[in-house]
């Protein structure tokens, strides 16, 4: 009988031992996809909802609770790889019209300017200090990649660098945008493009006129890379513009001959025209006209002796571009001297 006791307790305590092991391999249980009926009429009337109230407003940087200004500023110089000192940065953000509006609240408060001043400076001298930083290097900049390109396309190439959609876009992807300070939000094109170059001469004042134009560099005329430069600059007749730089080398006037045609009789027709001179072929383009591809063949042959052919070489940055000898004062040849000196030595052979 106490064998049997025996038994039955070591029993009972290795059933309870074997127990959980047994429940655990027993619960398991294969997950199965469902589809929740609920679900659909609860998107459609999230989905609906968002309609009825519109988008959310565009809400400023600030406005948020994690926003530091002051670690804000030191982030933006540390991604753009320069050692800015906090006030200079500071002038660089604040636009006029932001001191304008500030003053204009504390008179409504009845606060004393004079006795309580805001202690901020404009970026308006900024601005001008980098605008004519950034504009005469652009110009020497373009002069020396390209010795042969006419000064007018190289204005012409500078005014899209410097226009206020170039440098908007530029300024609002390295976070201008949140940084500044003025009265509109958002932030207008010209705004924009005002405080970029207040970054610049703002940089040129903390680091000199060197540190100032790599930013220019890398920044703004990286913004040709993968463009046609010749859309850049309209050229009103470049046959006769052809005519005046082959006669101005010596060379024999340009002879436009068809070397192909297709699909004439067809609403896409395509005509082939090359251009010759001294029987070498110097440009050539197909068109939907013959006189369509004898205009596009005359500037493919003006791209090709301004060195901004198809096969042209890229544009030198980084540490090779500080090894440039830059051409600040002279200009390039100007294509409408070029043109008046042609036609005037037309006037004295038909004279003659």
């Amino acid at each position: 009988m106490a064998a049997s006791l025996v038994r039955s307790t070591l029993g009972c305590q290795f059933a309870r031992f074997l127990r959980p092991s047994l429940i655990t391999a027993a619960g398991q249980t294969q997950s199965q996809r469902g589809v929740k009926r609920y679900m659909r009429a609860y998107l459609k009337e999230l989905y609906n909802r968002r309609l009825r109230v519109g988008p959310e407003k565009l809400r400023h940087r600030s406005e948020f609770m994690n926003w530091n200004y002051n670690a804000e500023i030191y982030a933006f110089g540390k991604r753009l790889g320069e050692e800015f000192s906090n006030d200079s940065l500071q002038a660089a953000f604040t636009h006029r019209s932001y001191i304008e509006a500030e003053e204009a609240r504390r008179a409504d408060l009845g606060i004393d300017v004079a006795s309580a001043p805001l202690g901020l400076t404009d970026n308006s001298e900024l601005t001008q200090k980098g605008e004519e930083t950034a504009s005469r290097y652009i110009k020497a900049y373009l002069r020396s990649s390209y010795p042969t390109m006419f000064e007018e396309a190289i204005v012409a190439i500078h005014d899209h660098l410097m226009s206020d959609d170039t440098l908007s876009h530029i300024a609002s992807h390295i976070g201008i945008g949140d940084l500044m300070l003025c009265s509109d939000f958002p932030p207008e094109e010209s705004t924009l493009s005002k405080n970029f170059l207040a970054v610049v001469g703002a940089l040129e004042t903390d680091k000199g006129v060197k540190r100032a134009e790599s930013l220019v560099r890398d920044l703004v005329l990286a913004q040709l890379v993968g463009k046609e430069l010749m859309e850049l600059w309209s050229v009103t007749n470049p046959m006769g513009l052809l005519m005046a730089v082959l006669d101005s080398q010596g060379r024999g006037p340009p002879e436009p001959r068809l070397q192909w045609q297709a699909g004439q009789r067809t609403i896409m027709a395509v005509y082939q025209v090359g251009i010759y001179s001294d029987k070498q072929l110097i440009g050539q383009s197909a068109g939907e006209r013959v006189t369509i591809a004898e205009d596009m063949a005359a500037q493919d042959a003006l791209q090709r002796m301004m060195g901004i052919g198809s096969g042209h070489m890229p544009l030198t940055f980084r540490t090779e571009a500080d090894k440039m000898e830059l051409r600040y004062d002279p200009k390039n040849i100007s294509a409408e001297e070029l043109m008046q000196t042609y036609e005037l030595r037309q006037k004295e052979n038909s004279v003659s």
